[in-house]
């Protein structure tokens, strides 16, 4: 996976951006709305409603049936499909989504980041009778009565952590006798009692909705909060635009502040569990400031975050928004024109390209190497890496500055392929660079120091269209079994090969080649043009590995006739391609992704 892209969907799965403080026009006390019947409850109202405006990151998701029935029109997804509470909803223990949530459960529940110590789960609430029955249930799972707080105008029950006692009745078979004889039936072994344990729980019922988290004092934190944060301008961009109206989940963050936030909440964590093991050793702080890491960190704002369902499949977008725009200076060495593409050939399993790895790895180790905890681990991986190949990422990076792409393709040639039936596959990486006297330089060191090890006759050297090339391998009975292999296409662009494949198809350029594809056309086409790479899989391809390569291997006979096995295989089968790609726009670094999916056959 590509670095920078990496960097992307880390940020979309924390949630976080960057923010400065907001100017909020006349902020007040957050104050609880009036009590009203639970008929004038409006069930469309937004959690965002009694979280504070300061909210450092939330994931909403919207529990509505219709929303999610949206995917049934795609054979992924049930022909009744609707919403997968038992699967989202954070329940708590000994509880059941269908009978003890889903009656009172509102439109909207989301898990929204506070500060470095507290994070709640709020829920709008369509029918409070069944939630006070949800209240009593969860009173009755619980051995001690929980502590009860009035605090602004709220009842707040914390129930401290404590164990369940379960019984536990399972099957243990007898001995076997010690001649051979049938196996005998097992027999029921006494009940066991085990101890289960249950966490703390903090809860709170407000007029239309519901709020949990692991402690009072979260809840506490909630209720203090100035502001609303549906005041909030820049939330609002996010409510306003058309995409929330169509969305099964949104987001929203501030990146730095939350970032720094949820490192604060791991370490508290960690410094949790030395404390009931006194002997166990110290943890490091392993947080790391985003801005040291990511060459854009320094413009990010707030973020958004959308997805939903079109005609054609799933869609979804990360967007963090800049505070002021990415100077061309620096903009420019990060956009790609893409054409390192038209190199590869028409059929690929999985491909994701982009520019400049050099700046990108350049920011990141430098980052690396100003923090204390995680100096020494970069340089036992250079260390490891010079003992095992006799270069590091210092030989390898600072020439990869054009476009790069890394790919996983079908062949029958190399050693992958040769280990085991229909394995067909190799990786690799093309790599542009300005800087090729560099390049060589690293091919040489890496050379020099495998050789010796390999012996000379698993080496071989050759050219093709003039340019030159380095297999590592053995060819037994005429079939190549290289491990690697590396060559020039050009004067500029050189191409990797591990575990299999051959330069010759590459050099010269294919004669088809994966942007002529309709199955690759298709995937990009929600994407803008002119962006900082794609992330493409070929679904169709990659299940033809699975089911004549991959599996076999793993499973051999026991899948044929296996209902899991064909279930799954169906269900990735409805999947034609998944895609992605990220952009930077006037106001915005983008991420987008894509899942194109069969639609279900009408009778």
């Amino acid at each position: 996976m590509l670095l920078k892209r990496s960097l992307f969907t880390t940020l979309a799965a924390l949630s976080l951006v960057a923010a400065p403080e907001l100017s909020i026009s006349s902020p007040k006390v957050f104050a609880q709305p009036a009590p009203v019947a639970v008929s004038e409850i409006d069930r469309a109202q937004s959690i965002a409603e009694i979280l504070p405006a300061e909210t450092l990151g939330v994931v909403m998701v919207n529990t509505q049936n219709d929303r999610w029935k949206e995917l049934s029109q795609f054979n992924l997804f049930p022909s009744d499909f609707s919403f997968p509470g038992a699967i989202f909803y954070p329940s708590n223990p000994g509880s059941n989504f269908a009978k003890d949530i889903q009656p009172w459960l509102g439109d909207q529940f989301g898990i929204a980041l506070l500060s470095g110590k507290s994070i709640v789960t709020v829920s709008s609430v369509k029918d409070q009778v069944a939630l006070k029955q949800y209240v009593d249930a969860i009173k009755g799972t619980r051995t001690k009565a929980p502590t009860e707080t009035q605090y602004k105008s709220a009842t707040i029950l914390e129930f401290q952590t404590e164990e369940r006692t379960e019984t536990e009745t399972n099957l243990e078979p007898v001995k076997e006798a010690k001649k051979p004889q049938a196996r005998p039936a097992p027999s029921p072994r006494p009940p066991r009692q085990v101890k289960i344990p249950v966490p703390k729980l903090a809860i709170a019922i407000l007029p239309g909705y519901f709020v949990s988290a692991n402690s009072a004092d979260a809840i506490k934190e909630m209720l203090d909060g100035q502001g609303k944060l549906t005041q909030n301008p820049k939330y609002q961009k996010l409510a306003n635009n058309p995409k929330a109206t169509r969305s099964i989940a949104l987001l929203y963050g501030k990146y730095v502040e939350a970032f720094k936030a949820i490192n604060e909440i791991q370490q508290a964590q960690l410094a949790e569990i030395r404390k009931g093991n006194p002997n166990a050793p110290a943890f490091p702080d392993f947080s790391i400031d985003p801005k040291l890491v990511d060459p854009l960190a320094q413009f990010y704002d707030t973020a958004e975050g959308y997805v939903w369902a079109e005609s054609t499949g799933l869609r979804a977008q990360f967007a963090i928004n800049l505070r002021q725009t990415i100077p061309v200076n620096l903009l420019t060495p990060l956009t790609t024109r893409n054409e390192i593409l038209q190199r590869l050939p028409e059929v690929n399993y999985m491909v994701a390209n982009s520019q400049n790895l050099a700046l990108y790895w350049r920011v990141l180790t430098t980052g690396l190497e100003s923090q204390p905890a995680w100096k020494p681990f970069l340089d036992q991986a250079r260390k490891s890496m010079q003992q095992a190949f006799g270069v590091d990422d210092r030989d390898l990076l600072p020439w990869m500055n054009g476009e790069y792409v890394v790919f996983a393709y079908p062949t029958r040639r190399g050693f992958i392929p040769a280990t085991a039936p229909n394995l067909d596959i190799a990786l690799g990486m093309m790599v542009q660079t300005d800087d090729r006297a560099t390049a060589e330089t690293a091919l040489k060191k890496f050379t020099s120091f495998v050789e010796p090890r390999l012996g000379k006759p698993l080496v071989q050297r050759g050219t093709i269209a003039g340019q030159p090339f380095t297999n590592y391998g053995a060819v037994e009975k005429g079939r190549s079994l290289n491990f690697f292999s590396h060559g020039w296409t050009d004067q500029n662009t050189l191409l990797m090969l591990f575990g299999g494949g051959s330069v010759s198809d590459f050099n010269p350029v294919p004669t088809r080649n994966l942007t002529q594809t309709a199955n690759f056309k298709s995937a990009i086409e929600p994407f803008q043009n002119a962006n900082l790479g794609y992330f493409y899989v070929n679904q169709g391809a990659f299940m033809t590995f699975l089911n004549n390569g991959l599996l076999p291997v793993f499973l051999g006979r026991s899948m044929q006739g296996n209902p899991f096995v064909t279930q799954i295989q169906d269900s990735l089968g409805s999947i034609r391609s998944i895609s992605g790609a990220s952009a930077i726009t006037g106001e915005q670094v983008q991420f987008e992704g894509f899942l194109s999916l069969s639609p279900r056959l009408r009778r």
